[in-house]
């Protein structure tokens, strides 16, 4: 779920310290959500944080100049400003840390556009007011939503006259989907954590957003089987090595060879058609792997001298088995029932 925020929403909440805003940056921090921040909303929300601090101390101002006046012998000190930008810029520098939040930049490019929308009054823009930040947001979130091809966007902003369908609020207006069809629009903090909560916290979509930090692929999944399914898997092929006959490995077709294979070690090589799919709190994970194992062959020896071995060397094979298995991996990558469906033999050297 792809979440981008309007300025409107943390008017004076720029720490996102409010109940529901915290909650929706604490699900950023969880990865259940990716949230977006246009830079154009930073700026916004940065002048007016400085705006709100230059208001208190025009307050301050008064409380000194009263207290001079009734000989009140009491310091007063005025916010200094400067430290105060500081914290803000350092808080929002931090944000950009935590891997499932973005500030994204405006474009040079987007100008264009923006002054045939505030020309011919498009939305954002209206007869009676031109809204360039507006249009500013709106083109770095759609653009950037058609450039990385994402889903299920949810613009949240309580600035329902400018963005959305006069009929339906949950809908962009319609002069903005010739930029994207991707938003639903949400016009709280609160009202989104009533209509998403359930499933964001949902056992299935955590695990979900658990699992999007790996790249699952099989180079991932193959060391997750060397960590955890290596003897489990040299095993199953010593049985298996164990109840072959010479007969079974040897090239030479023509001739009967009644004796017994030996298996040594084994290599676990490869992965591949790697798959996994999501059981509530778990994932199943599939595949094959291939596994090298050497081998022995000895075949009876019928015509043997009194002090000959019964059985005898006859060649050494290199077997390429092809596995199919499946496991259960929940978080911390505790990994467990491991499975093989089937196997074979896939090559001999």
């Amino acid at each position: 779920m792809h979440v981008f925020i309007d300025s409107n929403i943390l008017f004076e909440d720029y720490f996102f310290d409010n109940k529901s805003s915290k909650k929706i940056l604490d699900y950023a921090k969880e990865n259940l959500i990716y949230l977006y921040m246009s830079e154009i909303v930073r700026l916004e929300l940065r002048r007016q944080f400085q705006k709100e601090i230059e208001a208190k101390n025009r307050e301050l101002n008064k409380v000194i100049a009263d207290a001079a006046r009734l000989k009140i012998d009491s310091e007063v000190k005025l916010i200094d400003i400067g430290k105060q930008l500081e914290k803000f810029d350092e808080f929002y520098s931090e944000l950009e840390y935590i891997d499932s939040f973005k500030i994204i930049p405006y474009k040079n490019e987007y100008l264009p556009d923006i002054v045939d929308r505030a020309i011919y009054r498009k939305k954002p823009f209206t007869e009676e007011k031109t809204e360039l930040k507006d249009a500013l947001i709106w083109k770095s979130y759609s653009d950037y939503v058609e450039s990385n091809q994402l889903s299920k966007c949810i613009l949240l902003t309580n600035n329902t006259s400018d963005f959305c369908a006069k009929k339906d609020k949950s809908k962009v207006h319609q002069d903005l989907l010739v930029d994207t069809d991707k938003f639903s629009v949400i016009n709280s903090s609160f009202n989104f954590l009533k209509l998403k909560s359930s499933v964001l916290e949902s056992p299935e979509h955590k695990f979900q957003a658990y699992i999007s930090l790996f790249n699952f692929n099989k180079d991932f999944v193959f060391n997750l089987i060397i960590e955890n399914f290596a003897k489990d898997i040299e095993d199953t092929i010593h049985l298996r090595i164990d109840n072959l006959s010479p007969n079974d490995v040897l090239k030479d077709k023509d001739y009967w060879y009644n004796g017994y294979v030996i298996g040594y070690s084994t290599e676990i090589l490869e992965c591949a058609d790697v798959e996994y799919e999501i059981l509530t709190d778990s994932a199943l994970v599939s595949g094959k792997v291939y596994v090298s194992c050497d081998t022995e062959c000895f075949q009876y020896n019928a015509v043997r001298e009194h002090s000959e071995e019964q059985f005898s060397f006859v060649s050494e094979q290199y077997l390429t088995y092809e596995i199919y298995f499946n496991f259960d991996m929940g978080e911390g990558e505790k990994c467990s029932d491991f499975e093989i469906t089937d196997m074979n033999i896939s090559s001999i050297d």
